[in-house]
């Protein structure tokens, strides 16, 4: 049976069809796109690849701070505030790795203890100010950093002593940390572990898992430790290891095994497995830009001074933000008149 087309049909020869389907997927894209921005819903963040800079590194390790503005700053050629009674120079951490401290391995430069016993997690660390005696101490680290080439030139711009994580999924990662070494911060790198939420998240494909054999764990570790050089320690957030700690007990010893600090983010989770492996560890409070507005980062950090006058000491982190780095450049000027000294993280880390 034949059936007759009406005039009003699609005539399915047309050649402008592909361009009108074309577009109303694009029109049904936005649409959803604007709805999914106005109710708020976020993406889970996914590394089903190893994602790549945007941008390169600087040639070479030095730079003209004048040129990058931070959001918000008075004056786009103010320099990084300085931390009384350090002099930048003598406070800064090695430019370039120690030959010593490297164990070669399938091509990577994996760190290691020294024949004479030095250890990155200290060799790599930045002077501790001379004006701390009798006084509270603060160390800030900030995350998420290696994606974005305008941030990692923001960050540079921070006072030397807040430390600076770099994801390990960075492109030019050695170069970008050779040049926040260059500028006085000491560096750390981001070790993944797998989300508390996976599969609905993920943090790439050398992200460590709990359960897994651990021969599996140190070959993921030693993949992510062999992408820079001259760190003094990792970074991370427990996330499924928060219910196995245990199970980052390999971790953990192959991590003090090379000399490595381990500063954990948002909670202490981890403490009693690094105090086992003795692990030099710290316990990060934050994100203190948890809520991404100028008042709520300022309030943030003054409880971190709160805690910092009451028990001595306190470490927080943040995130990459450009407001972030505003508040905490401003901060960071009136600390002293407060009897807090803004101190390097390397020097707060504990070994049981």
């Amino acid at each position: 049976m034949r059936l007759a087309l009406s005039r009003a049909s699609i005539d399915w020869r047309s050649p402008l069809l592909p361009g009108v389907i074309i577009a109303g997927l694009g029109a049904a894209l936005g649409l959803a796109l604007g709805a999914a921005w106005l109710l708020g819903i976020e993406a889970p963040l996914r590394y089903d690849t190893v994602p790549r800079i945007e941008g390169s590194v600087p040639a070479e390790a030095i730079g003209h701070p004048e040129q990058v503005a931070l959001f918000g700053l008075d004056s786009p050629v103010a320099p990084p505030p300085q931390v009384s009674g350090e002099s930048t120079d003598a406070a800064a951490p090695p430019l370039d790795a120690d030959t010593a401290l490297i164990d070669w391995q399938d091509g990577m430069p994996l760190p290691r203890i020294a024949d004479d016993g030095r250890e990155a997690r200290r060799v790599y660390a930045r002077s501790l100010p001379a004006t701390v005696a009798d006084r509270a101490l603060i160390g800030i680290v900030v995350v998420d950093l290696g994606l974005d080439a305008e941030r990692l030139e923001q960050s540079v711009m921070l006072p030397g002593v807040i430390g600076l994580a770099h994801t390990p999924y960075a492109a030019h990662l050695a170069g970008w940390q050779r040049h926040a070494r260059f500028h006085g911060h000491e560096v750390l790198l981001e070790l993944p572990l797998e989300a508390a939420d996976h599969p609905s998240s993920a943090f790439g494909p050398w992200a460590l898992r709990p359960g897994a054999a651990a021969e599996l764990q140190v070959g993921l570790l030693e993949r992510v430790l062999g992408r820079s050089e001259a760190y003094f320690g990792l970074v991370s957030a427990s996330e499924a290891f928060s219910a196995v700690p245990e199970d980052f007990a390999p971790i953990a010893a192959a991590i003090a095994g090379r000399g490595l600090g381990f500063v954990e983010l948002g909670d202490d989770r981890l403490a009693e497995v690094a105090a086992a492996a003795g692990l030099a560890y710290a316990s990060a409070s934050g994100p203190l830009d948890r809520v991404p507005e100028a008042g709520a980062i300022d309030a943030a950090l003054g409880q971190l001074e709160g805690t910092a006058l009451r028990d001595g000491l306190a470490v927080g982190f943040v995130q990459s933000y450009p407001l972030t780095f505003d508040r905490l450049w401003h901060w960071s000027r009136g600390l002293d008149s407060k009897g807090i000294s803004l101190v390097p993280v390397s020097h707060l880390l504990t070994v049981h």
